[in-house]
């Protein structure tokens, strides 16, 4: 991901994740809602109101929920987070792997240049172009997320996971610590799926 792309692609995160932390914070005005009117009972009114367990509900539909629930409760603003706001920060963790897997690749081909054998250093090249378009496709479900979209959010993570398939496919045989990390992207690429499924179910 480009420079400038990173820069508004993190700052598009702070602002919906500063806007559902104020508006949780109003007293008396659910999400979605007006004064003294359910959230539910409003159109595009998936969010709901905010509940003790909504981290449990929000990953159980997913295929390691517990890897789901612990990853989500590390990040701080998921406490008093709508489902909407779990699912941004799903998406945000993802994002944050994807970077870090991404980091990792290109300094793995920039250190060991001349020692990698040809096949593994095509495997990393083809690894990082699938993750740089990975990032763009995790950019694009915020983007359809703060609109609500979630037939696409559920498409860009989707294309994000088969991105990560690719590469595995590229690095196949090389028991690698990429492939390990290639593995847990993919995980949290469902995560973010699992988020969103809770998410139309309840609407």
């Amino acid at each position: 991901m480009k420079p400038i792309t990173s820069f508004f692609f993190l700052s598009t995160l702070c602002v919906l994740q500063h806007v559902a932390l104020v508006a949780n914070s109003q007293p008396g005005k659910p999400v979605g809602g007006q004064p003294g009117k359910p959230a539910g009972g409003q159109p595009g009114g998936t969010s709901g109101p905010v509940s003790g367990n909504q981290i449990e509900e929000a990953c159980k539909y997913a295929t390691n929920k517990d890897l789901c629930i612990t990853n989500l409760k590390k990040d701080p603003n998921s406490q008093g987070a709508d489902l909407v706001g779990l699912a941004l920060i799903a998406i945000r963790l993802a994002a944050a792997n994807a970077a870090d897997v991404e980091s990792h690749l290109r300094t793995l081909m920039i250190n060991n240049a001349t020692s990698l054998a040809p096949e593994v250093q095509q495997g990393v090249s083809d690894c990082i172009e699938h993750y740089t378009d990975a990032n763009e496709q995790l950019d694009d479900s915020v983007a359809a997320l703060s609109a609500k979209e979630f037939n696409d959010v559920e498409m860009w993570v989707k294309v994000a996971v088969g991105d990560a398939a690719y590469c595995q496919n590229a690095m196949k045989g090389q028991h690698t610590v990429v492939e390990q990390k290639n593995k847990l992207f993919m995980q949290m690429c469902e995560n973010v799926l699992a988020v969103i499924k809770a998410v139309t179910q309840k609407g």
